[in-house]
């Protein structure tokens, strides 16, 4: 008996071990996983997950431990393997985890991002502002064109400065490109308000950048610029057209003038009505890297055939925007027929008229560090903006990236148990 004993592997010490060891391994997965999903609704509402007070005697131990509480009350199998249920010291609830949790979310989301992105060409938004704690930060954010057309605009980053000089938020930028991988040969714009250390044209932000790359044009935000124009106009009360005309020729730079009436001429209202081959043509030498010398020479022919066929497809009727115009040429695979000209529509795209999205991330700032969280550090609270300001980005990242993520970040006593 003692014989067949020791032949049947399933009595062994070491497969005794084995067995108990993968047990633990599968209850430290069912953990981190509640966990997780407790950490991921706090961050997709924008909420604080420290409390007061946090003693087992407390009767608001905060918002983390309170939710993980009510969900195991109310799911058995989270029950089983959380709190004192947890083996040893293993509970995975310090701060110190929940950090690294966010964290790994957030890393998560800004690959998904920057997997989107690719090798494409991108435009540059960003602001900076003071938030609650009189910190200044720098909000940093891109614009591209996806591959269905769709223009897309994301947060990155925020990032807290020492002072905003232009010096000082070039570095930061390009400290930032370095982590991300993203190149400035890439930029095809830049978006930022009127400030001297932003749109300076010797020193400002904007010409640091156009020194490396000249095809990053800068827009200043339209927004920002008829309300220079409505107040100057309302300052200096007095009446109709030619201070209105004056006011609007101070703060359109001629250069953007050209570059938008140029674009306009893809514009695909009312049957193409406003297209001009030879403004396209010039539209092309704005970008004279992004045009091989060939290409130049072919895109007037190109403008001449793209023309004649779309107005012919009804496909391509009642199209109202040049987005819409963009995801339309990738649905009939027009972008492949007619290269050159979705070249330019893309460029068009991605030209920066606006930066209402780089206002939002400090909306957005006002919520995730109120004056009751203003001590929140700089990483933990870039890490709650990425999650919170690109929830559905978030909402497509598996569970199981985030989970190796964090499970990679350091020296585990446990190990994640295979999934089956």
């Amino acid at each position: 008996m003692q014989f067949e004993g020791f032949k049947n592997q399933r009595q062994s010490v070491e497969y005794s071990f084995s067995l108990g060891k993968h047990e633990l391994e599968v209850a430290y997965r069912k953990r981190l996983t509640s966990i997780l999903k407790v950490i991921r609704f706090l961050l997709l509402q924008g909420l604080p997950f420290r409390g007061h007070d946090e003693s087992s005697t407390s009767s608001n131990r905060g918002n983390f431990l309170e939710l993980l509480k009510w969900y195991s009350s109310k799911c058995p199998e989270v029950a089983a393997v959380v709190g004192m249920n947890a083996h040893g010291n293993n509970q995975m609830i310090a701060p110190k985890i929940q950090k690294q949790l966010v964290n790994a979310c957030a890393v998560e989301t800004t690959n998904a991002i920057l997997a989107d992105l690719g090798d494409k060409w991108f435009t540059l938004l960003l602001d900076e502002a003071r938030d609650c704690s009189v910190k200044e930060q720098m909000a940093v954010v891109i614009r591209y064109v996806n591959k269905y057309g769709e223009v897309i605009e994301r947060f990155m980053v925020v990032v807290h400065v020492a002072t905003t000089t232009a010096a000082c938020l070039k570095e930061a930028i390009d400290s930032l490109f370095a982590k991300y991988g993203l190149s400035v040969a890439r930029l095809r714009g830049q978006g930022y308000d009127g400030t001297s250390n932003m749109s300076g044209e010797f020193n400002g932000l904007k010409s640091l950048i156009m020194k490396e790359n000249p095809y990053a044009l800068y827009v200043h935000c339209f927004a920002h610029q008829l309300q220079l124009v409505v107040v100057a106009v309302a300052q200096a009360n007095q009446y109709v057209i030619d201070i209105i005309l004056q006011e609007m020729d101070s703060h359109f730079s001629e250069t953007t003038t050209n570059l938008l009436i140029n674009m306009s001429c893809l514009d695909p209202r009312n049957s193409f009505s406003r297209f001009d081959a030879q403004k396209l043509v010039r539209l092309a030498h704005f970008y004279e890297d992004d045009f091989s010398w060939n290409e130049h020479m072919l895109v007037e022919q190109e403008l001449e055939t793209y023309i004649d066929d779309v107005r012919s497809d009804e496909r391509f009727e009642g199209i109202s925007d040049l987005g819409a115009l963009a995801k339309k040429m990738i649905e009939t695979m027009k972008n492949c027929v007619f290269p050159l000209v979705y070249r330019m529509i893309e460029l068009a795209l991605l030209l920066p008229v606006a930066t209402a999205t780089v206002e939002r991330v400090f909306s957005a700032m006002n919520i995730v560090k109120t004056d009751l969280r203003n001590k929140i550090g700089d990483e933990w609270m870039n890490d709650s903006l990425v999650v919170y300001i690109e929830k559905d980005v978030l909402n497509t990242v598996d569970n199981e990236l985030i989970l190796q993520r964090f499970q990679n970040m350091e020296s585990r006593i446990m190990q994640l148990s295979r999934i089956r």
